[in-house]
């Protein structure tokens, strides 16, 4: 039984020290420190305004960061739905965005090499909030990331943005059908 432990603590540990080995930062999961992602629409854990809505002018609103920590090359930014009927809900996701950028204003036009990912209502771009019912919270999502471009890489978004995340910044909006 020693002898085959030994072959799979190899492969583990080669597997950890090779060059494609990435170690997700805490970060990956925690909003870091001097991170700030805000909007001039709304304050974190407001309400949004409606025509940010699918039934107002569904555009985005203004986004500002700041504080991106050293080795940033691009950030990654999304939003969801943690209270849709079926589990989160992918509103938006924008990735390739440059390490240069400090936020979108209104109706957010991004850098040409940026790249916006299918949502989960089936198309490209933003997708404001449209609650079936009751009240519901709308988590922006803004990622560092140690590399410029995803590469279509073969792994799904949420397992690149855990292996390359530096630092996250979170503004979470809040909307009730009207």
């Amino acid at each position: 039984m020693r002898s085959a432990i030994v072959p799979v603590l190899i492969l583990v540990f080669l597997g950890a020290c090779g060059p494609y080995a990435h170690k997700a930062s805490p970060a990956a999961a925690e909003p870091a420190a001097g991170f700030v992602l805000a909007s001039e629409d709304f304050r974190n854990n407001d309400t949004m305004p409606r025509m940010f809505a699918c039934t107002g002018q569904n555009i985005s609103p203004d986004l500002r960061w700041s504080g991106a920590p050293p080795g940033t090359k691009s950030f990654i930014l999304t939003m969801k739905d943690l209270d849709a009927p079926g589990g989160d809900f992918l509103h938006w996701a924008v990735v390739d965005i440059p390490a240069t950028a400090n936020g979108a204003g209104r109706n957010a036009k991004f850098p040409p090499n940026s790249r916006e990912f299918q949502n989960d209502a089936g198309g490209f771009g933003y997708t404001g909030p449209c609650p079936p019912s009751g009240t519901h919270r709308y988590i922006f999502s803004l990622y560092a990331v140690d590399t410029e471009r995803l590469n279509d890489a073969p792994a799904p978004l949420e397992e690149f943005i855990k292996d390359h995340t530096l630092a996250k910044a979170v503004l979470t909006g809040v909307y009730r059908k009207q």
